[in-house]
């Protein structure tokens, strides 16, 4: 029976997934928007083994397929939302596994806190959205890793896409009373973190000639190792900070920048040259006079300022513009809520500043891609997910209209292959209490 456990134990952390993936599905007679080509109006779209197949006029259903029939109904895949805390934190009482304290927390991996329970989760997919990036915080100058999920599983392997999708940082993080408590202090900071990540790499290659048993020393931030045959020199200290953030350095692993207002952004735009960063820019506010250097250095922008206030300055429309302008630089772009923290409730929003934009001059079409295949490449996953291409994960969602319309719902939910139910903590409170007022109402009139 104890081996038992620690063979289902081993295979929940080795990654295994127990969705059942071998339903065939078929829907039938919708107007498929695939973002990477043109409509199908009146199109098919086969799912098997939780994969697209085929999308196409009057297919045939392969036997033992479940028939979704959509005429008049909308196709898109799966929305995508690129800066979040879904699993991490949520409603009041689910706990809070954000924001780790220190000033440099880059060893930390959300993935490890994940609560596939978050109520958060089933909420944010009823605004069809299928996949998010989660992170590890915002509070600290070096932040933690992300990790990419979709929304739906048991445990967290079974929604895991991308673990290690990107490294946050904020130089806006300044602290009180100590150092850094200064821009200029944040900047040093993180370059003696550079500079000494380098030393750290360098002295590791030399050590690693050597061969033999090592039991490395352990210090504030490292762990023992022990290790047989090539490895380590007798007495090197691996640092799992350091070691977090050698993929950085090295490009591997993309390096995203919380950037707010001029400053920040400046001196992040800075770092990512310095250090020949793959560097991501998430972004509220302050963003109009670095777009032509993002679209000159191709650096993607995760833009959240639709619907924030502009300043005193500004004319009342000057953020709901900002996207089409974004797009007129050629700007590699995705639309954000600001649903980190204890906004994670309102990611389902996201169709949101996407249709705000829309209404003050972004074409309809990039709106969409800036919600779907824009963020899937941004995050390194537009191979799986995205768009509706034949090859890619079935992460399909059924529209009554187009997501910019903000009338339009959800009817069909399918996150890899599977159909998900359209329930969530909110629908369960307007269920309990209409019925409620139904039945007030029912006994009044007799």
């Amino acid at each position: 029976m104890f081996i038992g456990w620690l063979l289902v134990v081993g295979l929940l952390l080795g990654g295994v997934n127990f969705l059942a993936q071998g339903k065939t599905i078929l829907i039938k007679k919708a107007t498929i928007v695939p973002v990477v080509g043109p409509k199908i109006v009146g199109g098919d779209l086969l799912i098997e083994k939780g994969q697209i197949v085929k999308l196409g006029r009057n297919l045939k259903a392969p036997e033992g397929a479940i028939i979704i029939e959509a005429e008049g109904d909308y196709v898109y895949p799966g929305l995508i939302s690129s800066f979040t805390a879904i699993g991490v934190t949520g409603y009041p009482g689910a706990g809070n596994d954000l924001n780790e304290v220190g000033i440099s927390t880059p060893q930390m991996d959300p993935y490890e806190a994940i609560n596939p329970e978050d109520d958060c989760i089933a909420v944010t997919r009823l605004g069809g959205i299928t996949t998010v990036l989660t992170i590890s915080g915002t509070q600290n100058i070096i932040c933690g890793q992300a990790v990419v999920l979709n929304l739906y599983g048991d445990f967290p392997c079974e929604m895991l896409v991308k673990r290690r999708a990107a490294m946050i940082f904020n130089i806006g993080a300044k602290q009180q009373n100590r150092y850094p408590s200064t821009i200029p202090g944040v900047m040093a900071f993180l370059r003696d973190k550079f500079e000494k990540v380098k030393l750290y790499q360098a002295r590791k290659k030399e050590t690693s000639k050597s061969s033999g048993k090592v039991k490395a020393r352990t210090s504030k931030s490292s762990r023992q190792v022990s290790s047989t045959g090539p490895g380590f020199d007798r007495g090197f200290s691996l640092n799992l900070e350091y070691e977090a953030l050698i993929p950085v350095l090295e490009g591997q692993i993309p390096a995203l920048f919380i950037a707010n207002d001029e400053v920040t952004l400046r001196n992040s735009l800075r770092l990512i040259k310095e250090y020949h960063l793959k560097g991501i820019i998430y972004s509220r506010k302050g963003v109009r006079k670095f777009l032509p250097h993002l679209a000159q250095e191709k650096i993607p922008l995760i833009w959240a300022g639709t619907m924030t206030i502009p300043d005193r300055w500004q004319a009342y429309d000057y953020n709901y513009r900002m996207a089409a302008e974004i797009a007129r630089q050629g700007i590699l772009f995705a639309f954000e809520q600001a649903g980190w923290g204890p906004g994670s409730r309102n990611v389902r929003n996201l169709p949101v500043p996407a249709a705000m934009s829309v209404a003050h001059g972004l074409a309809e079409e990039e709106a969409l891609r800036a919600m779907t295949i824009y963020p899937a490449k941004i995050l390194g996953i537009d191979d799986k997910l995205g768009s509706l291409e034949p090859g890619k994960k079935a992460n399909v969602v059924i529209w009554t209209g187009s997501p910019i319309q903000l009338t339009s719902r959800v009817k069909t939910l399918i996150i890899k292959g599977e159909i998900v139910p359209l329930e969530s903590v909110q629908t369960r409170l307007r269920d309990r209490y209409e019925k409620i007022v139904r039945q007030r109402l029912k006994a009044k009139k007799k």
